[in-house]
């Protein structure tokens, strides 16, 4: 049997959340809260859109079901409530500590039950029946619940949000290791591939340099041969041991006719025969094949990082200015690849296209797909603007530089980076680039900046484009010569 104490906390178990009283005849909401069955039909006979008075999900059809598993342990409860306490501890619990008769009335300013007797000790206070203090407090309890249910509705909501959001940042960061590793698989496939040509080249070229030699050195081993067996004939004959017969190999005169006719022809020939193979094996020839050095261990990796811009996507896009879109105040260099501000307006004709009063000139070429990457360097500059725009901005009068206008720029001046996205925001950059890059996906929907001497991310704007974007460039106004230097594009040149 429990003790009195935890009967009573498992008591409150099954207290209805609407009359604060242990459930009687408990029905069971479809979303799995039990109330009294009088209680529900009170609330829901109220007129207002039926729901749970706990967690507020709406119940259109008004089902519940009885419950009566849980009224018969409801009941049981009570009676081992009831068991622990003793027979009289309820009556007990309800009479008046010192009049010792029915706790009937409670104090409003004192807050408290009091019976009958208790009246004269709270002179000027105001006193409510039993019933109607429940009620008041009831009153208190539904707003403060109605507040709490609506910020668990709230949090209910949010909570599902931030779920989705970590669920789309999981997919969308497996996304992008998938763009690398494909990124990396095809610089790993040319790298592999120009590795095993140039290997099976290597190996080509040894395999033909040892063919001759081997060739030689066969050739070579026959004279080695030849010439072992000439020295093993003359050793043959330095043995012979009487003289008469070893002279007459070599003076054939009037010694030859003491010899058979067919032996003196053997003689003369093996004679022969030893001057020949002399004469051939007095210069061996020595093939001194050679390697080609120059293309084995060169500077393999810079010829390989050439070869491997026909691979790169997107590779550096070499680009050159429109004159007809620069501001009057702006020089252009003859080959359209670097632009400064002069002091003096120059006399040009006012086209459509010409910027007016910002500083600005636009790239010759625009994208309306693909990936593309350029670079412009600014060093020595203390004032710029690099980035892209809308084939369709305004470009007269005053020009504010951000997306809903049409522009995605970086900016530097007085020593801050800056962009203006949603809100301006400043970078903190860790070193002062003295190139920058920029990278545009048309389809991406994505406009990058990187510092291009180590690559490292600067800034990405991301949204939809719908129509031709152009590179922008802006070396804002000399600054008494402090801002002279042009801002220059960047040609690879492979």
């Amino acid at each position: 049997m429990a003790s009195k104490k935890h009967a009573g906390d498992f008591m409150e178990e099954f207290i209805c959340s609407v009359c604060l009283e242990p459930l009687n005849f408990p029905v069971t909401l479809l979303c799995g809260h039990n109330f009294c069955k009088s209680c529900i039909d009170r609330v829901w006979g109220s007129g207002k859109q039926p729901s749970c008075p706990e967690c507020r999900e709406e119940c259109t059809d008004r089902k519940y079901a009885v419950n009566r598993q849980l009224g018969n342990v409801v009941k049981r409860v009570k009676i081992e409530c009831q068991d622990e306490e003793g027979p009289n501890s309820c009556e007990e619990d309800q009479l008046c500590t010192e009049h010792k008769i029915r706790l009937e009335l409670f104090c409003k300013e004192d807050g408290i039950l009091v019976c009958s007797l208790c009246v004269p000790e709270h002179h000027g206070h105001t006193f409510l029946t039993m019933q109607k203090a429940l009620d008041m407090y009831k009153d208190k309890l539904t707003t403060p619940l109605s507040h709490q249910q609506s910020s668990l509705k709230h949090l209910k909501e949010i909570k599902c949000q931030q779920e989705i959001k970590i669920s789309e940042i999981t997919t969308h960061a497996r996304s992008l290791q998938l763009h690398i590793t494909s990124e990396f698989a095809k610089l790993h496939h040319f790298l592999q591939e120009k590795e095993e040509n140039l290997v099976q080249q290597l190996k080509e070229e040894e395999t033909g340099i040892l063919k001759e030699m081997e060739e030689n050195l066969r050739k070579i081993k026959e004279d080695i041969n030849a010439v072992q067996e000439s020295v093993s004939n003359i050793y043959l004959q330095l043995q012979q041991q009487d003289a008469l017969t070893f002279l007459k190999l070599f003076y054939p005169g009037p010694l030859q006719s003491d010899f058979p006719g067919n032996k003196m022809s053997e003689i003369k020939s093996f004679t022969l025969r030893l001057t020949e193979d002399q004469k051939k094996s007095d210069v061996p020839n020595v093939v001194a094949g050679e390697m080609s050095l120059g293309v084995y261990k060169g500077p393999l990796q810079y010829s390989v990082w050439k070869e491997m811009n026909s691979i790169l996507n997107p590779g550096i896009t070499n680009l050159v200015l429109d004159n007809n879109t620069a501001h009057p105040n702006l020089i252009l260099s003859e080959d359209l690849t670097s632009i400064k501000h002069a002091n003096k307006r120059q006399e040009v004709p006012d086209y459509p296209e010409r910027f007016s009063s910002c500083f600005c000139v636009l790239g010759s070429e625009g994208f309306m797909s693909g990936r593309h990457y350029w670079e412009v360097e600014v060093e020595n500059k203390t004032d710029w603007r690099v980035g892209v725009t809308r084939e369709s901005i305004n470009r007269k009068g005053y020009i504010i530089m951000s997306p809903e206008n049409g522009y995605w720029c970086l900016c530097y001046g007085k020593n801050v980076y800056e962009v203006r996205d949603t809100t301006t925001k400043h970078l903190r950059l860790r070193e002062k680039p003295q190139r920058i890059g920029t990278y545009l996906d048309c389809e991406g929907g994505q406009v990058s900046f990187y510092n291009a001497d180590n690559m490292s991310h600067l800034y990405t704007f991301t949204g939809t484009f719908t129509e031709r974007l152009y590179p922008l460039f802006n070396p804002c106004r000399g600054d008494g010569g402090k801002n002279a230097e042009p801002l220059k594009l960047f040609h690879l040149k492979l």
